[in-house]
């Protein structure tokens, strides 16, 4: 990630993944270290057919379709209807619908497992805090959250992109698919205090670099996982 872009040729977010959602999966679809980190989540579950939440899900996968085809019970929301048709198609045995996470209620009680996948970048420090909290009443108690990102540390800043408390940047530019586009990113701390101040419980952490295929025309990025539980009295 860099911040020596500009933001003039960002896309509109929805039409942006309506018309290139097959390219991302192509493109990034394939991190073994994603893939990973979703088979340990998957192996976390407390129970053997579960209700998980997909927030972002994108395409379907990999989030989607490995949690599916362990047995479990997928539901998946994204803000593009393109995404959200290319998940009904590759995940037949899920449920799909266009939704913002901030609006979103569960229709049919709530999860076992939450995934939110690099689908926080775009929002505010506000909105994440927001984002967290209703998440954290979605999950079942002993329920398991993932949360891949980066961390803010990892990324290219300037002081003045930091808050006053260090925990937090905003503004930083990296390249996604031929586009300069803006991310509001917690540090690694400031993503543990998040997910904290929850309610959450991480208990795992790690930190894999992901270099896409030149013609991805994106930035190399250092991914930032966090595995937290619900805890069983709350």
């Amino acid at each position: 990630m860099s911040n020596d872009a500009t933001v003039a040729d960002a896309p509109a977010d929805e039409e942006f993944y309506d018309n290139n959602g097959l390219q991302y999966e192509k493109f990034f679809g394939h991190d073994a270290a994603h893939h990973e980190h979703v088979s340990r989540f998957i192996d976390l579950l407390p129970v053997s057919e579960a209700r998980v939440l997909d927030c972002g899900c994108g395409t379907g996968k990999p989030v989607s379709h490995m949690i599916a085809a362990r047995g479990h019970h997928v539901y998946g929301i994204d803000t593009s209807q393109g995404m959200v048709d290319l998940s009904s198609r590759q995940v037949p045995t899920g449920t799909f619908e266009r939704a913002d996470m901030l609006e979103y209620e569960p229709p049919n009680g709530k999860f076992h497992g939450i995934v939110v996948s690099l689908s926080l970048f775009e929002r505010t420090r506000e909105e994440i805090t927001q984002v967290f909290s209703k998440l954290f009443e979605f999950l079942l108690p002993n329920g398991i959250f993932l949360l891949v990102t980066n961390g803010a540390e990892d990324c290219e800043t300037t002081p003045r992109m930091w808050d006053s408390d260090g925990e937090c940047a905003r503004g930083i530019i990296f390249r996604f698919m031929g586009n300069s586009l803006p991310a509001t990113l917690f540090s690694k701390t400031g993503w543990n205090n998040q997910l904290t101040q929850a309610g959450f419980e991480p208990f795992y952490t790690d930190t894999r670099r992901f270099v896409p295929a030149p013609e991805a025309g994106s930035s190399s990025e250092t991914r930032y996982y966090v595995i937290s539980r619900k805890p069983a009295t709350a």
